[in-house]
């Protein structure tokens, strides 16, 4: 059992990798496919997209080749449960900032996963960015 939670484990992490690569690479169709056929993700409580070809066409509309740089994802805690697992994550985004890559944004994941289509899905991810001090 030990080890089938391992494997879980280790595939819902490859599913955040696969996020964050597809983003910073502008596979936007590669990105969506990180979610489930309904999946939603939400931006604290501004804006958001659910469904694949609404969360793709959201990212290609939001993340211009201008606003592009490096999405991290660290300090993931996975829960799981069944075919189900609760994961938070904290993230930084490294943007260009006066022609030096710098950390923008940084916040924290609160993801819900499925198994479904035989992977790891992301059925909803709300995005919640650190606050000022």
């Amino acid at each position: 059992m030990r080890e089938i939670a391992l494997a879980d484990e280790l595939d819902i992490r490859r599913t955040l990798a696969a996020y964050c690569q597809h983003l910073d690479d502008a596979d936007f169709g590669a990105l969506a496919h990180q979610f489930t056929a309904d999946g939603s993700i939400m931006f604290e409580d501004r804006n958001g997209a659910t469904g694949r070809a609404e969360i793709e066409a959201w990212f290609a509309e939001s993340y211009t080749p201008e606003r592009r740089g490096r999405h991290l994802t660290v300090n993931t805690i996975i829960d799981l449960e069944g075919d189900r697992a609760t994961v938070r994550s904290d993230f930084a985004f490294l943007g260009f900032q006066d022609g030096d890559l710098r950390p923008l944004f940084v916040g924290r994941y609160h993801d819900d996963f499925v198994r479904d289509e035989g992977r790891w899905l992301i059925r909803q991810r709300i995005a919640v960015f650190l606050p000022p001090p």
